[in-house]
């Protein structure tokens, strides 16, 4: 799969791994048989939306639903020996090699692309031309095109199997080179962070909101263009547990990372989410690793931003699903350098025909990722953020033409141009909030992506 990934360096790429051992679910897709894409609306303001803990403008996702189902709702779904003109064949529907789409949003819903973020929309999926899936032992690669009405279909699917079995048939292994940094630079110091942390306390302190989570960067330049299918190696060895992704729409323009949030699962009736917050560092030994972990357990801080996360998810999920099933302690999810107090959620839905960008909409941002009230929350970080997020901390990952998928929270990431590379980390800050410590608890989150990268040292 890797080299699958290597080999398209130069053209469009997209990857996707979910954790979950040998049998667990992997995707490297080459190219662009055709795209989604939602413009931004500049007129959108978020502060304008102060009635309590409304969700997001939904006219995005919207969008999307509609594009998605205009997509799936005409496609024809064959093997490649399919010779008769009969429609989609049911048999294929639930098929690894069916086609997807992958891609994801914006953080906030007035995305607007700046200078780091100049390739990115607030919307972006694409049916890559070439998908390859592997579940367990097996793989299976699939060509996606789009063909017009006027087409012949005879000489158009003629023509993909050719082009199927050429793909096949091909080899270009690119070999990437050691990146060398030039320079690493983290535009906010620890006196700024300092000072918008006060302000968060005040405002939560002042009943304004009760949580927010703010976020920091860290700014690298190299000698070379960074080919993030060189990091795929280490992620995979260093964060399996994880949800690794890239997306690159534009050759070296890329968004990757390994995150160990799951925003929402969705396969028929069965819905599957996480509340994820509360994080400390790991020990240097068996012992001082479960002091640390019962510290986290037992922390008045990490324990209430916790069941902020759960309590409003639970909410969310009210409208949707039955027999929601909510543990009532969490447990620790233990990563290779940090920990995590983790409630994992499950729910049967009442509408097995829902569509799982409904899902993402209604728990987007969670208050791991955003804050509580939302709006509010969202409101304040428009205010006190200066690096526009991008789509950090927002929902990536795929669906399908049953409206089933996978989106997890785009955290632990970085976005890619060229030479450049910035690397974002967040903290969620209650009352007792202590800057020193979310100022390390945020270094800590900026390790996975500077090893990636092939950066080492620790971050600060």
């Amino acid at each position: 799969m890797d080299a699958f990934v290597h080999e398209g360096y130069g053209r469009e790429r997209f990857y996707w791994s979910e954790p979950g051992g040998d049998a667990h679910l992997t995707i490297a897709a080459q190219g662009i048989a055709t795209a989604i894409n939602v413009a931004p609306i500049l007129s959108a303001d978020i502060s304008d939306l102060t009635n309590g803990d409304a969700r997001l403008p939904s006219h995005r996702f919207a969008e999307t639903a509609a594009a998605v189902g205009r997509l799936f709702d005409q496609a024809i779904v064959r093997p490649t020996n399919w010779t008769d003109g009969s429609h989609i064949n049911s048999a294929w529907d639930n098929h690894p090699a069916r086609p997807r789409l992958f891609g994801g949003f914006a953080f906030q819903d007035d995305f607007v692309p700046d200078n780091t973020w100049s390739t990115f929309s607030p919307v972006q999926f694409v049916l890559p031309h070439y998908q390859l899936v592997r579940v367990g032992a097996e793989q299976f690669l699939t060509i996606n095109a789009l063909v017009s009405r006027e087409d012949n279909l005879a000489d158009s699917l003629r023509g993909l199997r050719e082009a199927l079995s050429a793909r096949l048939a091909y080899e270009a292994p690119h070999v990437p080179h050691p990146l060398r940094l030039t320079d690493i630079r983290y535009p906010m110091s620890a006196e700024m962070w300092a000072e918008i942390i006060g302000q968060a306390i005040q405002a939560i302190k002042s009943g304004a909101i009760e949580k927010v989570v703010l976020s920091r960067v860290c700014e690298v330049k190299t000698a070379e263009p960074i080919d993030v299918a060189a990091t795929l190696a280490y992620l995979e060895s260093h964060y399996a547990d994880s949800y690794r992704f890239i997306f690159e729409p534009t050759p070296l323009h890329a968004f990757f990372g390994a995150t160990p949030e799951l925003l929402v699962r969705k396969d028929g009736r069965r819905v599957e989410t996480m509340a994820l917050a509360g994080s400390g560092a790991r020990g240097q030994d068996e012992a001082e690793d479960e002091r640390l972990g019962r510290q986290l357990l037992t922390s008045v801080k990490d324990r209430h931003e916790h069941q902020l996360v759960v309590d409003a998810i639970r909410r969310h999920l009210a409208d949707w699903a039955d027999d929601v099933i909510i543990p009532d302690q969490p447990a620790l999810l233990k990563l290779r350098n940090i920990q995590h107090l983790l409630t994992p959620i499950l729910g049967a839905l009442r509408d097995p025909q829902a569509d799982i960008l409904d899902l993402v909409r209604q728990l987007h941002p969670t208050p791991a990722m955003g804050g509580v009230p939302a709006t509010k929350a969202l409101a304040f970080l428009q205010q006190a953020e200066s690096v526009p997020r991008g789509w950090y901390a927002a929902p990536i990952g795929w669906l399908d033409a049953h409206r089933d998928g996978v989106f997890a929270v785009a955290i632990r990431s970085a976005v890619t141009q060229y030479s450049r590379a910035w690397l974002y980390a967040g903290a969620g800050i209650v009352a007792d909030s202590e800057p020193d410590r979310e100022w390390v608890e945020t270094a800590l989150k900026f390790r996975p992506m500077l090893g990636a990268l092939g950066i080492g040292g620790p971050a600060r």
